[in-house]
């Protein structure tokens, strides 16, 4: 259940497994752990079953699909595969049975992958734990009690307690890497517009409003390798763009650790970093640098706070298009009652949310303008590594009001909003940032770290994050399901 991707369809190609017999293996698995963590809320068992079969009698012919031959797989529900309910965690959209895939999903079946499920998401894919009213709560694997993160959470929780090999995750605000992250899993967010995003949820079905300005859509592995072996598949222009343009990702700057010039942002004031994560950042950046790489604690020519204030402006105006008029109304009822002094995180979200277009189009050229200073950073260094978020995983927290939940950060209480400030470096510079597990905290929960590159340049983040395994030791089992 733990092989990696790459081992299994190794084993499926040499005629050492059966696409069947991996199908019912992960089945089984599901069928003995998923009660408890409640990452699998779908399964498409028969249809997948007889693809599995159709897939063995393919190869015994000699005949090959495509990269993922044979691989059976589940997929966020936050995105449409054709006939499974798709609901985006939304109970306005508990029946949605869709008719075609989401392009992304289409390029993973078309190179032969075999889906079988649907993992679970927060309503709208839109917090970063996981549980909604039609499927419950997603628990982390290495402990129920805490969140898997999200809104990727039962992806990452079904990868790393092996109920499917890779994933499909969508990233708006961390929601590849954190999970992976809290889950102790590999997680690229994908450099922006390289995957296509038609098919996902939100926007509703249907909407043709394609790729907004933040989102991307990666995957969610156990190795670096499969990261590879998936964004080979993914990676691409969108259907209806695809005469015009191919896409081919730059390869890695380098394939020895010790030809990298590394920058290393362990901390900020203004985001404080839980000490655990700071030192297993710390001790990771000084391997590498006895393994002849050059490290330099450094960061772009802009502030950690410069960067979330421009983000939020970008945001919040894209998430308040899902929230119900009611919500809206208050926010415009509250605006001309706050304190312009106020800066809060829930003044800030009511002033980003009803933010007027002029001046999300000032926030958009300042965005410009921090993407410029990445440009230059990178110049002198091939990446940067940070912290994927502020703290591992914490205990389930459902309260309605995000800005009624906290988190504690070095045994000081930190808003909830503080969770998206690290992740929201790559989403604003539209950049490529791959989660890699570096170790585990005091309490046995996984914590990951952030390597985040040059605009398309995904190949150099992933590639690091493979010569690095030797360093971190990769992925481990949940202990509880090892």
């Amino acid at each position: 259940m733990y092989q990696s991707a790459v081992e299994i369809l190794s084993a499926i190609q040499n005629g050492e497994l059966s696409s069947v017999e991996t199908l019912t293996a992960h089945l089984k698995r599901i069928e003995k752990i998923n009660p408890e963590i409640n990452a699998v809320v779908q399964l498409d068992t028969d249809r997948a079953m007889e693809r599995a079969r159709k897939a063995d009698e393919a190869l015994s012919r000699g005949d090959s699909w495509g990269l993922l031959h044979g691989l059976p797989m589940t997929i966020k529900d936050a995105f449409e595969v054709a006939g499974i309910a798709s609901t985006g965690g939304a109970k306005m959209w508990e029946n949605h049975m869709p008719e075609t895939n989401a392009e992304a999903v289409q390029k993973l079946i078309d190179a032969g992958a075999i889906i079988f499920g649907k993992t679970n998401v927060p309503l709208f894919s839109a917090d970063i734990q996981t549980f909604n009213d039609i499927y419950g709560t997603t628990n982390n694997p290495w402990d129920i009690t805490k969140t898997p993160g999200g809104s990727s959470g039962g992806a990452a929780a079904a990868v790393a307690s092996g109920m499917t090999p890779v994933e499909l995750g969508s990233d708006i605000g961390g929601s590849i890497r954190t999970p992976a992250h809290f889950c102790g899993a590999y997680g690229h967010k994908p450099s922006h517009g390289v995957i296509p995003m038609n098919g996902h949820m939100p926007p509703p079905p249907g909407a043709m409003a394609g790729q907004n300005n933040l989102a991307v859509v990666g995957p969610i592995t156990r190795t670096a390798e499969d990261l590879e072996l998936m964004m080979n598949v993914l990676s691409g222009p969108t259907e209806s763009e695809s005469n015009a343009w191919i896409l081919q990702l730059p390869p890695a700057r380098y394939n020895k650790l010790s030809d990298y010039t590394i920058g290393i942002w362990l901390d900020d004031p203004y985001c404080p970093v839980d000490l655990e994560t700071i030192n297993l950042i710390q001790k990771t950046a000084d391997q590498v640098a006895n393994s002849g790489a050059k490290v330099q604690n450094t960061q772009p020519d802009f502030s950690l706070e410069m960067n979330d204030k421009i983000y939020g402006k970008l945001l919040a105006p894209i998430m308040a298009t899902g929230y119900p008029k009611k919500v809206i109304e208050e926010m415009e009822t509250a605006l001309p009652k706050l304190n312009p002094e106020d800066q809060s995180p829930r003044a800030r979200q009511i002033r980003n949310s009803l933010i007027s277009h002029t001046d999300w189009l000032s926030a958009n050229e300042k965005r410009q303008r921090i993407r410029q200073k990445w440009n230059l950073f990178f110049e002198s260094f091939d990446i940067l590594l940070c912290p994927t978020t502020v703290r591992s995983a914490f205990d389930h927290d459902h309260h309605h009001d995000f800005h009624g939940r906290n988190i504690m950060v070095n045994e000081v209480e930190r808003p909830y909003s503080d969770l998206i400030v690290w992740p929201g470096l790559a989403n604003a510079g539209q950049l490529p940032a791959t989660n890699v597990p570096i170790g585990l905290s005091s309490d046995n929960m996984p914590i990951g770290m952030q390597i985040i590159g040059p605009y398309l340049e995904d190949r150099t983040t992933i590639e690091f994050a493979k010569l690095i395994t030797e360093i971190t030791g990769g992925f481990l089992p949940p202990i509880p399901y090892n």
